[in-house]
């Protein structure tokens, strides 16, 4: 099915999901006219989903998240490939990466305006390790030889990404449902040259610039559109966000462009006691191919029918990845921990569709504090 068609129709049942419950009769709830005076502990979505509130007129809020990534094995389509596989394809890779870890740390900071307007701001610092293996047949003999005899390298970045600003626009504000829009924009702030030390055939160790995979940021400006509806009932609540990433720019100052983006999720979330909730959902991503300049992204060989790393071309990006999520809330009710919160949850590929050859993903972790004042 074409892509945009996917879109339109998941963007549709949104909407008319969020209509449907609008129009429905309200139930009774035990929370308060305001969502967001945190005497449940399910007044938030699970701690990986943003801009997923709004505050009232005047009100504060900071959070601190660290999200972690684990990648694992090589993935054609919906097909997991071996190493072998990888270098015996479309004339034979040099270099396949084995696996790669991502920990990223964001610091929140939320402020409404008003009742019905709230500001974000978000910032987050990286740390990305990338582990490579050199074919181990002819093809690779040259590079081996660079790489001191050794059949595998790592490659490491650290600092800090892109930079996000967004409004929280309430539209819809009804007994226990609401609904609010979601407009932002990312800054590159992240660095889009970062270099390490690989081997070169001929050469040796030589520092050269990484792959678009282990850059900190996009290089362009990007708009960050979301639309959220949460309804909340006497001992759980539900919530659907659809959200997007759209390039503004054709191209960066290395002369690519990262793919557009796309993601749905749903959750439900049930409190267990005053101070725990349990959260579960699923989430739908599509990521678009790079579009970018072969010099800069790789795009051909190195040298006659041999190609480089994986990872150096644009047909080996984007994909489409269906998770489940799974996660807890922890609300403190008395003391010094009143009205702070920890999130945990995790998110696991159930189906994993992906362009050319790439890295899939095993799982991803997010743990997390807020706190409103």
């Amino acid at each position: 099915m074409n892509t945009f068609i996917k879109h339109t129709l998941l963007l549709s049942t949104l909407t008319a999901a969020t209509s449907a419950a609008t129009a429905a009769p309200t139930f009774s709830c035990c929370a308060q006219t305001d969502e967001h005076e945190h005497v449940r502990a399910d007044a938030y979505a699970p701690i990986s989903v943003m801009n997923d509130h709004t505050h009232e007129a005047g009100g504060w809020m900071l959070s601190y998240r660290v999200m972690h990534m684990e990648m694992d094995g090589m993935r054609h389509g919906t097909d997991r490939v071996s190493s072998n596989k990888v270098f015996g394809s479309d004339g034979g890779y040099t270099v396949t990466p084995k696996d790669m870890q991502m920990t990223m740390q964001m610091l929140g900071a939320m402020y409404a305006l008003n009742d019905k307007l709230t500001f974000m701001l978000m910032a987050n610092y990286l740390d990305i390790e990338m582990d490579h293996r050199i074919n181990p047949g002819m093809a690779g003999n040259m590079l081996r030889m660079a790489n001191g005899g050794k059949h595998s390298f790592d490659t490491e970045t650290s600092g800090i990404g892109d930079t996000k600003i967004s409004a929280l626009y309430k539209f819809y504000d009804h007994e226990n449902r609401r609904a609010h829009l979601g407009l932002g924009l990312s800054l590159p702030a992240g660095s889009i040259d970062e270099k390490d030390s690989i081997p070169v055939m001929g050469v040796g160790q030589v520092n050269s610039a990484l792959p678009v995979s282990m850059q900190h940021g996009s290089g362009t400006y990007d708009l960050l559109p979301s639309l959220t509806y949460r309804q909340q009932f006497e001992q759980w609540s539900y919530g659907v966000q659809a959200s997007g990433v759209i390039r503004l720019e054709d191209e960066n100052d290395e002369d690519y462009r990262l793919g557009h983006k796309f993601d749905l999720t749903g959750w439900a979330s049930t409190n267990l006691a005053e101070w725990i909730s349990f959260s579960s959902g699923l989430s739908y991503n599509y990521t678009g191919k790079i579009d970018g300049d072969q010099k800069h992204v790789g795009q051909g060989p190195t040298m006659a029918g041999i190609n480089t790393v994986t990872t150096a071309y644009e047909d080996n990006t984007g994909g489409e990845r269906i998770d489940t999520l799974l996660g807890v809330n922890l609300l403190g009710t008395s003391g010094a921990l009143e009205g702070h919160n920890l999130g945990i949850d995790i998110r696991v590929p159930l189906w994993q569709n992906l362009n050319g050859y790439q890295l899939e993903t095993d799982w991803t972790l997010t743990v997390g504090w807020r706190k409103a004042f």
